[in-house]
């Protein structure tokens, strides 16, 4: 029987209500697990080293710390690990921001449809085997 690979996700998000819905809609496929939340980059930073996981959804707007400041650090870290920031405030300036601290894709949250598709996309092309 073959296994497919869980890709373990952290969730970035000072709205619990929007981490509990996107923990709800990524867990509807076999292959994602959220392995932890965070409400703010800070915390994100000390959840990233102790649960090591294979990909990063980021909010931009959070208090402590934002989601360009997280993944500066968080794809210094780990440059390998993919990073998508979503966010309300999507602009072609926040996006070549989040492009220069590490994030691999922004996407704005009214494209919550596309978030699975996204994520599955940038796993795949930072896959050893691509």
């Amino acid at each position: 029987m073959h296994r497919v690979p869980v890709c373990r996700v952290l969730i970035v998000d000072d709205n619990s209500v929007l981490r509990r819905a996107m923990r709800s809609c990524l867990e509807r496929h076999p292959d994602r697990q959220v392995c932890g939340e965070a409400e703010n980059g800070q915390i994100a930073i000390e959840q990233f080293w102790q649960l090591k996981p294979d990909f990063v959804i980021l909010d931009y707007s959070m208090p402590v710390m934002n989601g360009v400041e997280a993944a500066r650090c968080i794809s210094s870290i780990a440059p390998n690990v993919p990073l998508m920031m979503f966010t309300l405030f999507k602009s072609e300036q926040l996006v070549q921001e989040a492009q220069q601290a590490g994030v691999d894709r922004v996407l704005s949250k009214d494209e919550t449809g596309d978030l699975v598709t996204m994520i599955k996309r940038l796993i795949q092309s930072r896959s050893p085997l691509n």
